[in-house]
């Protein structure tokens, strides 16, 4: 089985560059004589959730950030939406930039505004809304993440944690976009309030057609939350399928990561059940508040 085995290809023997969201070619990145990714290839098809995993020190966040094009790769190519982003103009990337929501670690909201300031931001930037209509855009996105309509009016410092995380992610779908890419974005919360976040993002992608890349440490997620794991080790995408798949193979990396102490209850529990969660009957994620 080759190592950057993606799950993509399985699913579609034939993918047309319309399937792919991201496709990243021999990817280089560097800070000064420290080589963080070397030659790393990754694709993630049109729809899919994904948990983007790997030891400290891989480089997921940077990862992350050469896909949204905060910083640009060293060298290698990334293709957004089937357009090579290395030849575009600044007018192609920022429209590229335009069909991505990004949940950063965090939240990083503005502490001086409200939630509705908040989302509302990208939206006068970006949007060519009436402005008559701006509130009732602002609010639909609140309330499409998952929060009281009353949470809108309120400072970050006035929300708890989770509360936090839903208004970001409001922001983040402000634009309506077609892939959304969340840095750790269940960390902090309890385990309920982070499989209410887990259900939430794949009633939004079941819905509205997202495609979703996480970084997450979060077992429960990545067990039972997502379509595919892409685990990050050697300087490169080592593997790329479902978690019970990872685990079985034989590279020391994926047996610690995914076998080990803390992954073993979730791995016994997937040899015995391998239905994923998220393909089951649930309530509506949308309904879920978080206090």
């Amino acid at each position: 089985m080759p190592l950057n085995m993606n799950l993509g290809d399985n699913l579609n023997p034939s993918p047309t560059s319309e399937d792919w969201i991201i496709e990243v070619s021999g990817l280089v990145n560097q800070f000064g004589a420290n080589r963080v990714h070397d030659g790393l290839d990754f694709k993630l098809a049109r729809g899919r959730v994904c948990a983007l995993v790997g030891g400290s020190g891989t480089g997921k966040t940077v990862l992350l950030h050469t896909l949204i094009m905060l910083r640009q790769a060293n060298a290698g190519s990334l293709k957004l939406f089937g357009i090579e982003t290395n030849d575009a103009s600044e007018q192609t990337r920022q429209s590229l930039r335009e069909r991505i929501g990004v949940l950063f670690q965090g939240g990083a909201l503005f502490t001086s505004l409200t939630v509705l300031e908040n989302v509302l931001l990208p939206i006068k930037e970006h949007g060519q809304f009436d402005p008559h209509w701006l509130k009732d855009l602002g609010m639909s996105k609140i309330l499409l993440a998952g929060l009281p309509a009353d949470s809108a009016h309120k400072y970050p410092m006035e929300l708890s944690g989770g509360m936090v995380k839903r208004a970001a992610l409001a922001r983040a779908l402000a634009l309506d976009p077609e892939l959304l890419v969340l840095d750790e974005p269940t960390s902090g919360l309890d385990p309920i309030g982070a499989a209410a976040f887990d259900d939430l993002i794949r009633t939004l992608s079941n819905t509205l057609g997202l495609t979703v890349l996480q970084a997450t440490h979060d077992l429960d997620s990545i067990w039972r939350g997502v379509d595919e794991v892409a685990f990050l080790g050697r300087k490169k995408m080592l593997a790329v399928g479902t978690a019970m798949a990872l685990a079985q193979r034989e590279e020391p990396e994926l047996q610690a990561y995914f076998r080990g102490a803390r992954s073993q209850a979730f791995w016994l529990a997937a040899k015995a059940d391998p239905v994923p969660i998220h393909s089951r009957d649930r309530p509506s994620a949308s309904n879920l508040r978080t206090s």
